[in-house]
């Protein structure tokens, strides 16, 4: 087998270290930007009357900033010891910052 072919140990997904130091510090902002979203998506419940639509969406990403995105870190960690599961792993790592990163986007434009 030569080195361009994905090993088949690793669910088809060649390992590469950048790739790893990349959703290393991923996941590290995404755990860093927790208490910042939870900040700011407590505190845009007081424009409701203004953009009721956007604190509705601010709301759900705020929900999920502190209970769905320590879930994807955890996922990210674990799945990388199961080789069937590596793909799946590096999912839940790149996805782990978007429910912080959109609360605080948008409670910033309200």
């Amino acid at each position: 087998m030569d080195e361009t072919t994905p090993s088949l140990t690793t669910g088809g997904a060649a390992e590469t270290p950048a790739t790893d130091v990349a959703l290393l510090w991923v996941t590290t902002l995404a755990v860093a930007l927790i208490p910042m979203a939870f900040l700011f998506g407590a505190l845009a419940g007081m424009a409701a009357d203004v953009h009721p639509e956007t604190v509705a969406v601010v709301t759900v990403c705020w929900f999920g900033s502190w209970t769905v995105t320590p879930l994807l870190v955890a996922a990210f960690w674990l799945c990388r010891r199961r080789p069937a599961l590596v793909g799946a792993g590096r999912l839940a790592g790149w996805v782990t910052p978007i429910p912080p990163t959109v609360t605080i986007l948008l409670a910033l434009g309200l």
